[in-house]
């Protein structure tokens, strides 16, 4: 994984706030390094929370604005000025809608900004998005002939990442965050509402305790962890 003025790196999220805390860390790390990165989140994340169908209220549109934003100032303080929303597409529901749909999208967007690497969802996620997400990146990453990244690469979204009855992520490769750590934390802090208390896996705390757990591995302060999918020499 080298970061320098020649790499383009896509992230391909579900939702709003599983780039930062996916790899908001190693997007600062790139970005201060000279490469470009782009962010193409596939759907919006707020409508889980609320019943089934019921997205007209008030309050729907309240937090649905707060999470927009968030995203704007967090990749925008991280140096990111290439983002795609698609917030008709409602959290949770991905499984209701044709994968080809999906596939297209971010088809188009590899074809635009012909990344060098690519980051998205394990397959193995609680989350239903993030495994579909995967999926997609996986079926329009195929061999066709077409451009393609040279290296695609999975992250861990604390939280739906861990709470699996078997968790299958094994990481395999580790960027070094500790230089970026504040950088990622801040960025995160933009999430209005979403930074919890420690125990919750979503707080200061518990975002420091996995990098902290996954630096030992490597014998680093503070790492992201990925899985790498695929690498094209």
């Amino acid at each position: 994984m080298q970061f320098d003025r020649e790499a383009r790196l896509l992230v391909v999220a579900a939702h709003p706030d599983d780039e930062v805390l996916g790899c908001g860390g190693t997007m600062a790390k790139a970005i201060d390094r000279g490469a470009k990165v782009a962010v193409c989140f596939l759907g919006e994340g707020i409508s889980a929370r609320f019943p089934f169908g019921e997205y007209d209220s008030e309050e729907f549109r309240k937090q649905s604005a707060t999470r927009i934003e968030g995203a704007k100032m967090a990749l925008n303080y991280l140096g990111v000025s290439d983002i795609t929303f698609n917030f008709e597409r409602k959290a949770c529901q991905f499984d209701t809608i044709p994968l080809i749909t999906l596939v297209k999208e971010i088809e188009s967007h590899i074809e635009r900004l012909r990344p060098t690497i690519l980051f998205t969802h394990h397959l193995c996620d609680v989350n239903v998005d993030h495994g579909i997400t995967y999926k997609a990146v996986e079926t329009a990453c195929r061999a066709t002939g077409k451009y393609n990244p040279k290296e695609i690469y999975t992250f861990e979204i604390v939280c739906s990442s861990h709470w699996g009855f078997q968790s299958t992520f094994q990481p395999n490769t580790f960027v070094d965050i500790s230089d970026t750590w504040e950088k990622k934390l801040n960025a995160w802090h933009h999430y209005k509402g979403e930074n919890k208390r420690f125990p919750f896996p979503r707080s200061d705390t518990g975002l420091e305790t996995l990098s902290q757990f996954r630096g030992m591995a490597v014998g680093l302060p503070k790492v992201e962890a990925f899985q790498l999918v695929r690498k094209i020499v």
